[in-house]
């Protein structure tokens, strides 16, 4: 018989292993949508020589690792950015197996699976933001729509009155995307994208509650305040520079929906009822 410990960590090895999967997914996903080409069917190819990848070339981490970061047919590198997002989802489906703000029972089983299948789109967004610097539509709106569905799965897990849950969420999709709007309007597209207003209806959708989404739209600016300012200041050419800001979105929703509840409660109840 296994001690509770011992089964805590095969269960966070395997959901590791299954992250890595979805993360090579996801990186599939955003090439090939990027490319025009169907995600669905055809094989992966090198980018180098086309060559066919067999399913050795396609352990997720194990590949790119014993073959050096290299093609195994042309012998060419392999950009560490590949494995990178593979451990990073990895590592995503773990943390948040830890810090789930909810007990895995009944219905918030299902909303650990929407969310889980919302972090597989979002990592295909950060790959297409870091690559191209786009949100694509036909990521965004799926994850929205996942989203929608975790917010509909959580009314009814939490027997909540249908006029608190929709004001809530109403709330939090105008803060999650009212503003990137009227700045996306105002400047005809030059301060922010479409796409970053469409992600912040997403945002707003899984976070249900406006205090939350507004924390995690502080977040993800600070995160990237915290890149921006150094390139800034080494750059001789400020107007040229681009920072993608979807990778810090959804930084600042993963975190805000792990613990942005506790961290929300300690602050009222540390400051505000002092």
């Amino acid at each position: 018989m296994h001690d509770t410990s011992t089964m805590d960590v095969l269960i966070s090895i395997y959901i590791f292993v299954v992250g890595t999967a979805f993360g090579s997914f996801a990186l599939v996903l955003a090439d090939r949508m990027h490319a025009g080409k169907d995600w669905v069917k055809g094989r992966s190819v090198c980018n180098h020589c086309n060559h066919k990848l067999q399913a050795v070339d396609l352990i997720p981490l194990v590949s790119w690792t014993l073959q050096n970061g290299r093609c195994r047919h042309c012998h060419k590198k392999i950009s560490w950015f590949y494995p990178l997002v593979e451990l990073g989802l990895g590592a995503a489906f773990v943390v948040s197996h830890l810090l789930l703000p909810y007990q895995l029972t009944g219905l918030f089983t299902v909303m650990f699976g929407l969310w889980l299948f919302g972090l597989v789109l979002m990592a295909a967004l950060v790959v297409s933001d870091l690559k191209w610097f786009l949100l694509p539509s036909k990521i965004v709106y799926p994850l929205a729509l996942v989203g929608l569905a975790h917010r509909v799965v959580e009314f009814f897990a939490n027997n909540k009155t249908l006029v608190d849950s929709l004001v809530a969420t109403t709330a939090a999709l105008a803060v999650g995307a009212g503003l990137f709007w009227v700045l996306n309007k105002v400047s005809n597209g030059k301060w922010i994208g479409d796409g970053d207003y469409r992600l912040g209806i997403a945002m707003g959708l899984f976070l249900g509650d406006p205090f939350l989404t507004w924390m995690a739209l502080f977040f993800a600016s600070v995160f990237g305040l915290v890149v921006a300012i150094p390139k800034l200041a080494k750059s001789k050419n400020k107007s040229k520079i681009k920072i993608p800001f979807g990778p810090f979105l959804i930084i600042g929703l993963f975190a805000v929906y792990l613990v942005g509840g506790d961290f929300l409660n300690w602050y009222t109840d540390t400051f505000i009822y002092f």
